[in-house]
């Protein structure tokens, strides 16, 4: 059952009215009973709403919110509004910050710990890389937060998913028909998996391009942190990453070559924000003051190169630079091998940037 100003959110939020502007109606009046008696007489809503102010008039004299309430329970749909008790408490001092979320799957997933993922929709073969090494390792300690877009998004929710982990999908339009529509069938999985979909907008909303970077807003709104796999000059990575700063997050950005302009607003975003630069998922966990958890020791099957390096160091213990000498590697790639087998406990990384085989191989 909702109570009477929950059903006033859904009912404007069905409509797509912004926070803004709800926000600045709500104080108009004294309560949800007022609003409902002398919305209508208001001209100064009638001014602020424009067209959609007739057809809220209209929806509250013949109370279609309980049609609403019905249409949303036949697709699995809750709402939690900003009077709800799991309204998420990390939203709650964010600037325009959302009146109404429609849900679908695991609502207790906003009083965890969240981390966003985030990036660009073209990415790299090497930024997908990145993209599925460090959401291999967060999503044990995080539930990934994500825009179920192509590229970086879909990267960081699948492979949360391939992990057993929980992942928060924020969509630019309705829940019923998702976009990219392609992504229907990831955005399924997650409910299934115990994760959650969450959007603003109503129902059958139309995906409007400006949508995406209000929902940007609660990407970073409901997380701790926000990581960037990979973004290019030009990106709406960039516009989460300034909310992110603006709601008083942490931002993380992994490098890339300097000469791809598809990284050249990630290295840009490192010259700007001190401290942003991580090399390795162990980084973020270390930042936060976590311990790597253990999983159950599992056969770890080498790659060509992880096998390569393991071969280099049964002669002994290397530094980076001979690591890359003995096996020919490139630098960049070596840093991901090697976090692959320190994550799996196949070597060790000592002071001075030395590596030495711990074990772990079966």
């Amino acid at each position: 059952m909702y109570t009477l100003e929950e059903k006033i959110c859904i009912l404007f939020g069905k409509n797509n009215v912004s926070s803004n502007k709800f926000f600045q109606i709500w104080n108009l009046f004294d309560g949800a009973e007022d609003l409902l008696v002398n919305f209508g007489k208001s001209k100064y809503a009638e001014t602020l709403l424009g067209d959609s102010f007739a057809t809220l008039k209209k929806a509250i004299v013949k109370d279609e919110v309980d049609k609403i309430i019905a249409d949303m329970q036949r697709h699995d749909v809750f709402a939690v509004t900003w009077f709800s008790p799991d309204y998420p408490k990390q939203l709650r001092n964010v600037d325009d910050k959302p009146y109404v979320l429609f849900c679908k799957g695991e609502v207790k997933l906003f009083k965890t710990d969240c981390l966003a993922v985030v990036g660009t929709r073209k990415v790299s073969a090497y930024g997908k890389r990145i993209t599925k090494d460090f959401t291999r390792v967060l999503s044990e300690h995080f539930t990934v937060v994500s825009g179920l877009a192509y590229g970086v998004d879909s990267v960081a929710h699948e492979t949360t998913l391939e992990e057993h982990g929980k992942t928060i999908a924020v969509l630019g339009g309705g829940l019923v028909n998702v976009y990219p529509a392609a992504n229907q069938g990831l955005a399924d999985r997650i409910v299934a998996s115990g994760g959650l979909l969450v959007s603003e907008y109503g129902l059958y909303a139309t995906p409007l391009p400006f949508n995406f970077p209000q929902r940007n807003r609660i990407v970073s709104g409901l997380s701790k942190g926000v990581l960037v796999c990979q973004s290019p000059a030009k990106s709406g990575t960039n516009s989460t990453v300034e909310l992110a700063l603006n709601q008083g997050r942490d931002v993380f950005v992994v490098p890339g070559e300097i000469y791809d302009v598809g990284f050249k607003g990630s290295n840009s975003l490192i010259k700007s924000i001190q401290g942003a630069c991580v090399t390795t998922p162990r980084d973020i966990v270390d930042f936060y003051g976590l311990d790597v958890v253990a999983k159950e020791r599992k056969t770890h099957q080498l790659s060509i190169d992880e096998q390569a390096v393991v071969n280099a160091l049964t002669t002994g213990q290397l530094t980076f630079d001979e690591l890359v000498f003995r096996t020919g590697i490139a630098p960049a790639e070596l840093n991901f091998v090697l976090a692959n087998l320190e994550l799996s406990s196949i070597i060790v990384r000592l002071p001075g940037n030395i590596y030495r085989v711990y074990g772990g191989i079966e």
